[in-house]
């Protein structure tokens, strides 16, 4: 996602762009996912300033019934860019911060690391289906939103036998 601004740049302090975004976002695993929104850039003293509104569009998993779903997520940053180069004197910027979000020599600006990054902080933690999955069973592994399954719900958990133990050892009438 590569927008070159050295129009706005040569506008001046408080000039403004807005940029429509239509486009794919390739992740690490060779995918794409399509992303669209707009981009509203105003000029500032050391650089651009881009206020992105995005959407998105992502396959994932549901974490409790393991079937494929489809989910927007929304992007929304504000992030500074740096000019590397001097705009009067085309000289390099050398004291720049390492880690700062910048526009190249050629007054082309990058969005897809800060999107990459803010996407990464936007995702569901746990993707769902739908809020009322049941997931799968622990036992025999079948999707409970199909229906319920054989297994036998009298079995205790071992981590809890040593306290079933106990229940079972208590006389009648006492137990609390």
């Amino acid at each position: 996602m590569f927008f070159n601004v050295s129009g706005l740049i040569q506008d001046g302090i408080g000039a403004t762009r807005i940029f429509e975004v239509d486009g794919w976002l390739s992740k690490e695993d060779g995918q794409s996912e399509q992303l669209v929104g707009k981009a509203h850039m105003l000029r500032t003293k050391d650089g651009v300033l881009v206020q992105a509104h995005l959407e998105l569009v992502e396959p994932e998993v549901c974490s409790r019934c393991l079937e494929p779903l489809i989910e927007t997520v929304k992007i929304e940053f504000e992030e500074e860019f740096l000019t590397t180069t001097d705009t009067k004197t085309g000289a390099f910027l050398h004291d720049m911060d390492p880690d700062s979000f910048t526009i190249d020599e050629h007054h082309t600006l990058d969005l897809t690391e800060a999107v990459r990054q803010y996407r990464e902080v936007s995702n569901e933690m746990q993707p769902l289906c739908r809020p009322d999955c049941r997931g799968l069973c622990p036992t025999c592994g079948k999707d409970l939103n199909q229906g319920d399954c054989d297994c036998d719900d009298g079995s205790i958990d071992v981590r809890w036998a040593g306290l079933a133990a106990l229940k079972g050892a208590m006389p009648e009438g006492k137990e609390q």
